[in-house]
């Protein structure tokens, strides 16, 4: 299927940093799936399969180093097949990353270059306001327009209270009510697509978004699983990125369910999610107050009055202390690392200077010789 680089999801701003790096011979590709270190891009002409030189795979901690799905690349095309060489990928619009799952300060590119990202959660039994929050304190660093998507509005009988609850802890993030079964529901959902705009979904399993994106298509192109019996908990379904044209104008991104979603310690996404809690900490009479029976305190105040959920304000303070002790852990490792590059560069200072002197060396035996011989 060709398409135009714009209906990719192609722009100035990514034709002049192509400009910057291209010597004439690169070809500019967006990454529509990954696949065990390989990536398939679309160059507008054709799909093919992209590589890393070796080189480019070692030494690098983090997954933020390598391209995601979404990303926009330079490649080198290898005379006589589709594959390409990486040979650089263009700055970032927009990127959303998460904790490596286990590991204490790696973190893994999730997807990158979209205009929307929606948050979606299912309306059935494992639905939880909590959950959005940890979605939004995440999700804020990625500076890009949030969307709180509802799905499977058709299972509530008590969708307008279950609205009321959700529209407390999004703030100013526009939320909505829809069912991937009911196509005439996702009207509201359509103005955030159009030509050359991407769209990522992002929830845990069993939320629907497959659902959603076969939706859009007006297809049943990707798998799809009911919710376990037992639990409601959801089935992975999709187990890799892809980027998926919808017909009628735009790019959508179904990503895989994540159990767990760990803070970056990254950016300001908990203050920008809890903006109602903090504003309330401004409020108290001490500027120290640790909000735990001292006098004038606005928090206390606000929980009892009913203008602050009492567990709205427990997970923020979950949330903000899970980003410090991950800010801290990622300082700690941004050091180690600077501590070892510095002495690495020592080394390979020490070694030029022993390898300076031992030249020097061989010059002055070698003129030695040489005047002996006259």
């Amino acid at each position: 299927m060709n398409l135009s680089l714009e209906e990719l999801g192609w722009n100035s701003t990514f034709q002049e940093h192509f400009d910057a790096v291209n010597d004439g011979t690169l070809v500019p590709a967006r990454v529509i799936r990954e696949n065990r270190g390989e990536y398939i891009v679309n160059t507008g002409e054709r799909v093919g399969v992209a590589r890393l030189p070796g080189i480019e795979r070692l030494g690098k901690l983090d997954s933020a180093a390598y391209p995601t799905v979404g990303d926009w690349l330079a490649l080198e095309e290898i005379a006589g097949g589709e594959d390409f060489l990486v040979r650089s990928f263009l700055p970032r619009a927009s990127l959303f990353e998460r904790k490596v799952v286990g590991e204490s300060t790696r973190h893994q590119s999730i997807v990158a270059n979209f205009d929307s990202l929606f948050l979606v959660t299912g309306l059935d039994e494992d639905f939880k306001t909590s959950r959005i929050q940890r979605y939004l304190s995440l999700a804020w660093n990625s500076r890009r327009e949030l969307v709180i998507v509802l799905n499977k509005a058709d299972l509530r009988d008590d969708l307008p209270e279950v609205l009321e609850a959700v529209e407390k802890v999004a703030g100013e993030v526009p939320v909505h009510a829809v069912s991937a079964h009911d196509r005439s529901s996702l009207e509201c959902l359509f103005g955030y697509l159009g030509k050359g705009r991407t769209v990522a979904l992002l929830g845990s399993s069993g939320v629907g978004k497959s659902s959603l994106v076969n939706a859009f298509l007006g297809e049943d192109r990707l798998p799809t699983q009911q919710n376990r019996a037992a639990d409601g908990r959801g089935r992975h379904t999709t187990t890799w990125r892809e980027l998926q044209m919808i017909p009628s104008g735009g790019v959508l991104i179904d990503l895989p369910g994540m159990r767990e979603l760990q803070l970056t310690g990254e950016g300001d996404g908990v203050v920008k999610a809890f903006e109602d809690v903090e504003e309330l900490m401004l409020r108290c009479k001490f500027r120290n107050c640790r909000h735990d029976g001292e006098p004038g305190c606005a928090i206390e105040a606000a929980i009892e009055s009913g203008e602050l959920d009492a567990s709205r304000y427990q997970q923020y303070v979950k949330l903000n202390e899970e980003h410090a002790v991950a800010h801290a852990r990622r300082e700690a490792r941004d050091k180690a690392i600077a501590a070892r590059r510095r002495q690495i560069k020592v080394k390979e200072g020490v070694a030029k200077k022993g390898k300076m002197k031992r030249l020097g060396n061989a010059n002055r035996s070698r003129k030695l010789i040489e005047g002996s011989e006259e």
